[in-house]
């Protein structure tokens, strides 16, 4: 994972099995949506400048409120049985990720950095360096590729009930991966199914976000009639300002459409918070590290942090583009509850390697 070495991929055992299909409605557009971005770069980017320029010790101060290392938490041992999935296309949907696992090239280009954002929610009662919580599901996967080569970072949103194989425990949907074995494994299952290297990730426990929002005096958000129905019992249309509780209802709505949906919905909770941070007082930051630091398990050292913000003025100047896999609406296949999206691995890898690596040939193919 962070080293530049091809790393082969092997199917040597048969503990790989698929899991997913996607909900999706209307066909996807790859938008230019870089103000909202570009205001949550920047906001980090200023608490970050202001720490660098206060000193190591107080920088390290608050670097040591984030967690380090791998996702804290056990394996829940119903999780195999709660996971368990029989569906009319499975046979078919298993030997295309066989298939898929025989390609040994994981493609990666060292002039291009993947940071995997990850969003998971632990619970209230678990939020002490979740100790003794059983590992969650991720509720959102963000891959964050920078393109030095191009001058592009494309923010792109991975579904959630995506068929993969999960390494040593079958084939299973997407954000169980986390459920197995926190962020390595999930990582590990990226690559193996996606065929991308994955250089560090980012995971942030979504429980907290609430007091955050209710300390930024809520967020701005746009609803339909139907949105704004099934959340705060208003049935018209508009701009309504949410609380923490609210928001958080929102970002995690998909009953009354599509996950496809919900990934919408939180980018633009992440916008409004976002607008909210750009009018905040350097205090108000400060106060919100406190608060968001703690909830931050991630890959990256302390120096590699710090060494980060050298880098802020070049990203913050690139293009920024958003985009879903799959990128074409694709229907799920629901079963017992569990909404499961089936993709052709082929088309998928195919397009994943045009967006991330446009007219590249990878270095791991490169060294074959």
């Amino acid at each position: 994972m962070d080293n530049n070495k091809y790393q082969s991929i092997t199917t040597e055992n048969d503990d790989y099995k698929i899991t997913s299909q996607d909900i999706v409605e209307g066909k996807n557009k790859n938008k230019k949506k870089g103000n909202g971005a570009v205001k949550v770069l920047t906001a980090i980017v200023l608490i970050l400048a202001i720490l660098v320029g206060s000193g190591a010790v107080f920088v390290n101060s608050y670097l040591s409120k984030m967690n380090y290392g791998d996702s804290k938490g056990e394996i829940n041992p119903e999780l195999d049985k709660e996971e368990s999935l029989v569906f009319d296309e499975q046979i078919d949907a298993d030997a295309d990720i066989h298939a898929n696992l025989d390609d040994n090239i994981l493609w990666y280009d060292d002039r291009i950095y993947n940071v995997l954002l990850v969003g998971v929610d632990y619970g209230d009662e678990e939020k002490v360096m979740f100790e003794g919580a059983y590992l969650p599901r991720s509720d959102s996967m963000i891959l964050l590729s920078i393109n030095t080569i191009d001058n592009v970072i494309n923010m792109v949103s991975l579904s959630r009930a995506v068929y993969v194989a999960i390494p040593g425990h079958g084939n299973k949907r997407l954000n169980t991966a986390h459920a197995y074995g926190g962020a390595t494994t999930l990582v590990e299952t990226i690559e193996q199914n996606y065929k991308i290297r994955i250089d560090k990730y980012v995971t942030v426990d979504l429980s907290g976000f609430e007091q955050i929002i209710d300390i930024l005096g809520g967020v701005e958000i746009e609803m339909t009639a139907q949105e704004a129905s099934y959340i705060i019992g208003k049935y018209q249309s508009g701009t309504y300002t949410l609380d923490g509780e609210s928001a958080a209802a929102y970002a995690r709505l998909r009953k009354i459409d599509s996950d496809r949906k919900r990934t919408g919905r939180q980018r633009a909770v992440l916008n409004a918070i976002a607008k909210k941070l750009t009018n905040a007082s350097v205090a108000t930051l400060f106060d919100l590290l406190d608060d968001v630091l703690p909830l931050v398990t991630t890959s990256f050292s302390k120096t590699e942090l710090v060494s980060q913000v050298t880098n802020a003025p070049k990203y913050l100047s690139m293009q920024i583009k958003e985009d879903i896999i799959p990128h074409n609406a694709t229907s799920l296949t629901m079963r017992d509850g569990k909404e499961v999206l089936i993709l052709d691995w082929a088309e998928t890898k195919s397009y994943i390697h045009d967006l991330l690596y446009p007219g590249i040939i990878p270095q791991s193919a490169e060294n074959q």
